[in-house]
């Protein structure tokens, strides 16, 4: 799967922060604000220097304001909408920069540096959002209904149910009938394959 994806996905991945989507290849990547929101509030819990407090707060606010830009971006003109990007890239490049004693600060802000070319991607894209909740709930009903079976109980099964449920999902999103759906591609297969017509 993942060698068919790295030849084949041409659209814009919008993703955590998981490393095996380093691997794919894709038109761009958007990286999740949720996943860093979550990830501040977590450090926030147990790190209680000021120094973590200031970083904290800087890179909150950005991820807000950059939210915030996204969303009124085709109302401004042009040149405004320059201005406005280079400021926030600009901040965000400045976190990047520092030197940081604090080791939640130097983790996250490896974090930034590495992607930050992945963090504002939603501008550029219509339909691309700084967030993969969509995408999350996407696999809700799979991954639900394969909890209440009681797992799979073999790699075969695994990747079978995989399979099914994609399928099952992808018909369910254009409108269709699952079992309608998979019945007529079993039907079509076996035409193919004993050349009837």
């Amino acid at each position: 799967m993942l060698k068919y994806l790295r030849e084949h996905f041409q659209w814009t991945l919008i993703s955590d922060f998981w490393k095996v989507n380093n691997k794919l290849n894709a038109l761009a990547k958007q990286r999740c604000f949720f996943h860093l929101f979550v990830e501040l509030l977590k450090v926030e819990a147990k790190n209680f220097s000021a120094k973590w407090k200031l970083f904290q707060a800087r890179l909150t606010r950005l991820l807000k304001e950059a939210v915030a830009f996204g969303e009124k971006k085709t109302a401004l003109r042009p040149e405004l909408f320059r201005r406005k990007k280079d400021k926030l890239y600009f901040r965000l490049n400045w976190l990047c920069e520092i030197e940081y004693s604090d080791k939640d600060c130097k983790r996250l802000r490896k974090r930034l540096e590495k992607y930050r070319g992945e963090l504002f991607t939603f501008w550029e894209y219509e339909g691309v959002s700084p967030y993969n909740n969509h995408a999350e709930q996407q696999i809700r009903k799979p991954v639900l209904w394969r909890k209440s079976c009681q797992q799979n109980r073999s790699d075969k099964g695994a990747e079978a149910q995989a399979i099914l449920m994609s399928v099952f999902r992808t018909a369910e999103l254009q409108g269709l009938n699952p079992v309608d759906y998979v019945e007529a591609i079993i039907k079509e297969q076996i035409l193919l394959n004993h050349n009837w017509t």
